[in-house]
């Protein structure tokens, strides 16, 4: 009913102007699209206007329907018309007229304040001037109220002025008419209860503009703060949208059946259509226009589904003309309130020029296999003509078949050990090249037969001790006596033992040889549920660790060795040596700290167990 009696005032002009004037001057946050850019004090500065300007309105209003009135007795009844009442809403009307006269002028929007004070004046001071001149003073309750509670309800900021106002129109009566001599308070008013009801009014009334102008700086903060994030939020909008337009990688979002919800150039451009409104129009179907194999959409399509996500899928697909490329798709699922599957969305890659250069790099490593072959059989082609070394055993021994009757004996024999000591050299490196050589060509001899393997590194620790320094020792740790009463424990292990010779006299000839300080060089044997482990571990030089990487590489020898004689070979024939056995070698090793060399090798099925 009262909807349907608005709707039909809304259509009367004047109450429409009524209806829109009452929203302009309801100035707060929501009808107003600028505060982003407005600070408080410039909003309350124009709130205060337009509250003033409704206030004098008012104020002039009921002052010329109470002249009205007095106007209408007169005619109608013969009441007096120029009495003091009408004198009083003459002056009042007056003042309020020259306040919003001021108002429009750009004096009055730079001193609102004084504007508000003249709001008070008059509306209260002019009738309290009034009754001093006329010696007839008496408390005003209901127009110090209404004055009060009006400009609380209607203009409720600065609460400075409403206690300015207040002092000035309280302090006018209280106090000049005291001054005057004049009696304010009658004898029939209780003066207590007249300053309590005075207090508590002017306190509720600026505890009410108090709270009030709070809660609109709050309003007025919060929506500025709610504008500055809309108006972020559309930055960061168009800051992605054009990410994802400029995107050099194809984006989409599809659906688990097969039609692409959104894509971007660049996915248009990858799959060969001319923009994504072109492209989502002719695919219709994924599986079947798409991939060169279906099964492979069926395959994303289950691991999505299982994941939640895919990463590095690479598929061939075709482009719009029919020609094939790679594709690598990065996706993730899209699920609803309910966690149904909706969409995928990812990222495309063209990845065929990277399959082309791995095409490229797989035949180069073939070729590169090819060449290191033909390097192993020219190394085992030219180990047999070491020219430098047989030159000075050549040279020795003419020597000695020449001058041999001419030296004493000490001479001839450091001729013969000059022999002898090149002799051996020759003969340990002619062995590693050509065991380099059978490693690459897999061909190394392999000839294993049952071996006490304690018995054996005991013995061969035993031969490596003569003829070392005093600084360096070498010791051997046969397992634990707890294992060594197991019944499990093995005696005899399926090895070849030419070839464990070789790991463990090279392996230990290292430690000896880059341990140029001495200390201790330990051999452990131990054994687990089906595996031989032998750890040999020194206090040398150790190896940095960018060259640990290396140290199977032929040839490679590490950057601190310094002047320490070696051919880089010795290492990697260790690692063939173990691997034809069916073992494992792991080194660890720290600067200045030692390494430790771990040996792990298969308990066969052969092994011997009395």
């Amino acid at each position: 009913m009262l909807e349907m009696l608005r709707n039909q005032l809304t259509h009367l002009r004047i109450v429409q102007r009524l209806f829109n004037y009452l929203k302009s001057v309801n100035v707060v946050p929501e009808y107003n699209n600028t505060l982003n850019h407005l600070s408080y004090e410039r909003w309350r500065h124009h709130f205060l206007s337009v509250r003033l300007n409704l206030a004098f309105y008012i104020g002039i209003c009921i002052y010329f329907s109470a002249i009205l009135i007095n106007f209408l007795q007169f005619i109608l009844w013969n009441q007096p018309f120029l009495d003091q009442t009408l004198y009083l809403q003459i002056f009042a009307s007056l003042g309020l007229l020259t306040c919003l006269k001021l108002l429009k002028t750009p004096w009055g929007n730079q001193h609102l304040g004084y504007l508000f004070l003249g709001l008070s004046i008059s509306l209260e001071l002019t009738k309290q001037i009034i009754q001093t001149v006329n010696g007839n003073v008496s408390p005003n309750l209901f127009g110090w109220v209404l004055t009060f509670v009006s400009q609380a309800t209607l203009i409720p900021v600065r609460l400075i002025l409403h206690l300015t106002s207040q002092s000035i129109i309280l302090g006018y009566y209280f106090g000049i008419n005291k001054l005057l001599g004049n009696k304010i308070i009658p004898d029939n008013y209780d003066s207590l209860m007249l300053i309590l009801f005075l207090f508590w009014t002017c306190l509720i009334c600026n505890l009410s503009v108090y709270l009030y102008e709070n809660l609109q700086r709050t309003w007025f903060n919060s929506r500025q703060k709610l504008e500055q994030a809309y108006e972020q939020l559309a930055i960061t909008e168009a800051k992605y949208r054009s990410i994802f337009e400029n995107s050099l990688e194809g984006l989409f979002q599809s659906t688990p059946d097969g039609h692409f919800i959104s894509a971007n150039p660049a996915l248009a451009r990858i799959y060969g259509y001319s923009c994504p409104e072109d492209l989502i129009q002719n695919l219709s179907h994924i599986p079947d226009q798409i991939y060169v194999n279906p099964q492979r959409r069926e395959e994303f399509v289950r691991l999505i589904n299982e994941q939640g996500t895919v990463l590095g899928f690479e598929s061939e697909v075709y482009r719009s003309d029919g020609s094939i490329i790679w594709i690598s798709e990065n996706a993730r699922v899209i699920r609803d309130s309910v966690g149904k599957i909706i969409a995928y969305e990812g990222d495309v890659k063209d990845i065929t020029q990277r399959k082309y250069s791995e095409a490229e790099i797989h035949k180069a490593l073939h070729q590169e296999k090819e060449l290191n072959q033909l390097k192993s059989r020219f190394v085992s082609m030219i180990s047999h003509e070491f020219r430098t070394p047989l030159t000075t055993i050549l040279a020795s021994a003419e020597a000695l078949e020449h001058y041999s009757h001419k030296w004493d004996e000490e001479k001839n024999l450091t001729y013969l050990r000059r022999i002898q000591t090149t002799v051996h050299h020759l003969t340990e490196l002619l062995n590693e090249v050509l065991l380099i050589g059978q490693g690459e060509a897999h061909k190394i001899p392999f000839h294993p037969s049952l071996i006490n393997l304690e018995y054996f590194c005991f013995t061969l620790i035993q031969e490596m001790q003569v003829g070392l320094d005093d600084q360096k020792h070498l010791y051997f740790i046969p397992p634990e006596s707890d294992l060594r009463q197991s019944s499990t424990l093995p005696v005899l292990v399926y090895l070849d033992e030419k070839l464990l010779q070789h790991i463990l006299y090279n392996l230990i000839t290292n430690a000896i040889k880059y341990s140029p300080q001495g200390g201790n060089i330990e051999l452990k044997l131990n054994y687990n549920v089906n595996q031989a482990i032998l750890t040999l571990k020194d206090q040398g030089i150790g190896i940095p660790l960018e060259d640990q990487q290396h140290l199977f590489e032929p040839f490679h020898r590490a950057k601190n060795v310094g002047v320490i004689p070696g051919t880089g070979l010795g290492l990697t024939i260790v690692k063939k040596s173990v691997e034809i056995q069916g073992g494992v070698i792991h080194i660890e090793s720290q600067i200045n700290l030692g390494t430790t060399v771990t040996l792990i090798f298969p308990l066969s099925n052969q092994e011997y167990n009395p």
